[in-house]
């Protein structure tokens, strides 16, 4: 089949452009750009000069989904991670499974196009949750960070097993028959296993090469590869993609400091910032693009049916994420108790419920939608397949929209909204690294008394960083902290001075656009590196 390179060329160029603006526009009112641009697709969907542009699975799954699950885990805490397991476990399995079976058999009672096994494989598809617009709203507000850490582990792990839970679902109508309980375990512990090691398996075999380079481009190619190659490796063994994703990415998260060069690590973030970017910002937009071809696609309900419908199966989900969360959190906590054999404090019954409010659904649950297949193998059409794809955009749009939306206020409203604080955890790390950096500095002073001024010079640089850790309502320390952020004042305004000059040089044509642009970025850095903080 050919392809008009030109006219994909344009499209891809368009949705682009269309995302630049709308996540403009989410700055500017303030809200998670997910929200945002599904709202902007679903509008554009029903202009007339908007071709039909399909979300094909093959897309989602083998280009988008890699490098986002990568990123996810890349940038998540391990010890974090670990630490929260127990309620990660519960939600990415136990809710997973809840969903399902909940979802599945209200939707065979409501709805007559449903029979029990296709209501299993929409609970399947609905399972999964995007965390992203929850976790942008929880930072922004100071959220616990438990409750953070909590959302996106369930994110990262309920994309696999809400996957696996489809394969089981759609193969139940395939074959006629559910598979045995022990076949069932069986096949799920080698997808999850399985993946769980190649995951590692590639982590180990990557972090051993990427020991060996010290080329930041190469170095970035080779982490921009690896989701791809970890997840269709995983996919070719029939084991868990996802798994095996999310597994490498921890590795390799956990270990990035100690593998990647200098050039490396300051340059990876905002390589990896720009991807998770564009590819969730094109996904979320063709999103909303979907709805009027899905619509299309539906015969025999009216359009006030299949809303109403939807509307219902929204609230069924939502339900059913409270009616786990509450017990769940509280065999969690007896869990946690067992296993540390030390009195767990209870979970505040605040953050149950913004667990609860926060499992929005997003990308993976429509890309699952769409992968179903049109036929079955007997060559009959797949049961309820078109309603079964609007269900799923409809509780997509309660979710991300509705809850999304009011969000912030019900954090605001339970009481834990914090605002952005500093990071405890950071602030100790850098008064212990500085206090041990001063005490090298003065050892090295009574050893080399004649470079006294060369350590005296560093050592006052270092009090001042460490003045500036100190709080400003320390009445004894107000002094010193105000000196400290007068110098970082100063040293900003001289910075400047020097990012004009370079430009008239330029403008002189005293020196390169060459030059000046290294100047203008070691000027950068040095900003960056000694921005000073807000005033209280």
């Amino acid at each position: 089949m050919s392809v008009n390179i030109h006219h994909l060329e344009l499209l891809m160029l368009t949705l682009v452009l269309f995302v630049v603006g709308l996540a403009v526009l989410a700055r500017r009112i303030g809200q998670p750009y997910p929200i945002v641009f599904v709202l902007g697709g679903l509008v554009l969907s029903f202009l007339p000069p908007v071709p039909d542009i399909a979300l094909r699975p093959d897309f989602v799954f083998l280009v988008v989904l890699p490098p986002l699950v990568f990123a996810a885990a890349h940038n998540s805490s391990w010890r974090d991670f670990r630490e929260n397991i127990v309620g990660i476990v519960s939600l990415a399995f136990g809710l997973v499974a809840f969903t399902v079976v909940g979802v599945g058999f209200a939707a065979h009672f409501f709805f007559p196009q449903f029979t029990l096994q296709t209501g299993l494989v929409l609970g399947a598809v609905v399972s999964t949750t995007d965390a992203l617009a929850a976790t942008t709203i929880a930072q922004k507000l100071g959220l616990p960070e438990r409750i953070v850490h909590v959302l996106e582990g369930e994110s990262l792990i309920n994309d696999a097993s809400g996957l696996l839970a489809l394969s089981f679902t759609v193969g139940i109508i395939q074959t006629g028959h559910a598979p045995s309980f022990r076949a069932a375990v069986g096949e799920l512990l080698y997808l999850s296993i399985g993946g769980l090691l190649i995951g590692l398996a590639v982590a180990w075999v990557h972090s051993r090469l990427i020991l060996r380079i010290e080329a930041t481009q190469i170095e970035l190619t080779m982490t921009l590869m690896t989701p791809y190659v970890v997840y269709l490796l995983a996919e070719r063994l029939h084991t868990s993609g996802v798994m095996a994703t999310v597994a490498c990415g921890l590795y390799l998260g956990h270990r990035r400091a100690q593998l990647l060069s200098l050039g490396a690590r300051l340059e990876s973030r905002a390589v990896w910032n720009t991807v998770d970017f564009v590819l969730n910002g094109v996904v979320f937009l063709l999103l909303g693009l979907q709805i009027s071809s899905v619509l299309a696609g539906i015969e025999g309900l009216g359009l006030s049916q299949l809303i109403a419908g939807g509307l219902m199966v929204s609230l069924i989900v939502i339900a059913l994420r409270f009616l786990w969360v509450f017990p769940g959190a509280w065999v969690g906590q007896k869990l946690r108790q067992l296993i540390s054999r030390t009195k767990v404090p209870a979970v505040d019954g605040r953050q149950i419920f913004v667990v609860g409010w926060g499992g929005m659904r997003g990308v993976i649950a429509l890309a699952a939608a769409v992968s179903l297949p049109e036929t079955l193998r007997n060559g009959e059409r797949f049961p309820a397949r078109n309603i079964i794809i609007f269900f799923t955009f409809c509780v997509i749009l309660v979710t991300l929209v509705v809850q999304g939306l009011t969000f912030p206020f019900v954090i605001r409203k339970l009481g834990l909204a914090r605002g952005e604080k500093d990071n405890p955890e950071e602030q100790l790390a850098l008064k212990k690294m500085i206090q041990n950096a001063l005490l090298y500095l003065q050892q090295q002073k009574e050893q080399a008394p004649g470079e006294k001024e060369v350590y005296e010079a560093v050592e006052r640089n270092y009090k001042r960083r460490l003045a500036l850790l100190k709080s400003p309502q320390d009445t004894a320390k107000q002094k010193v902290f105000t000196q400290a952020r007068r110098y970082l004042d100063v040293a900003r305004a001289a910075r400047d001075i020097e990012r004009r000059t370079a430009g008239e040089l330029l403008a002189k044509n005293q020196i390169n656009d060459v030059v000046y642009e290294q100047l203008i970025t070691d000027i950068d850095l040095l900003d960056m590196r000694f921005a000073a903080p807000p005033s209280s």
